[in-house]
């Protein structure tokens, strides 16, 4: 006789989705400062966008360590004043989001 695993498979990847990453966000005044430097034009993005921007930021002021390039240093940047630390990594896109999102207007959600 075969055995079934009933374990669901969502579940582990589940961190990999963030919260309203489908929802239309407002950046706030600091935060789009930041998405215009990097080429931002729009009022309103998707969670995905603002993600891209920020990249696009990074890459453009060279913030991410040489070696380890999921690291990116920006205690003296307004990016470290905005979110209030000297680096942080970019491999796990969740605490990002947990450090952007009082930046950030969700658009059709209340839990912001």
């Amino acid at each position: 006789m075969s055995s079934l695993s009933t374990q669901p498979q969502a579940s582990s990847s589940s961190c990999r989705t963030l919260p309203g990453e489908g929802n239309q966000v407002k950046p706030k005044a600091p935060l789009l400062q930041i998405l215009r430097v990097a080429g931002a034009q729009e009022d309103v993005f998707t969670l995905k966008e603002v993600m891209h921007y920020l990249g696009q930021y990074i890459m453009g002021k060279q913030l991410y360590d040489k070696q380890r390039q999921h690291i990116v240093h920006c205690q003296d940047d307004p990016l470290g004043e905005l979110l209030e630390v000297e680096s942080f990594s970019v491999k796990n896109p969740s605490p990002v989001y947990e450090m952007l999102k009082k930046y950030l207007v969700v658009f059709g959600s209340s839990d912001i």
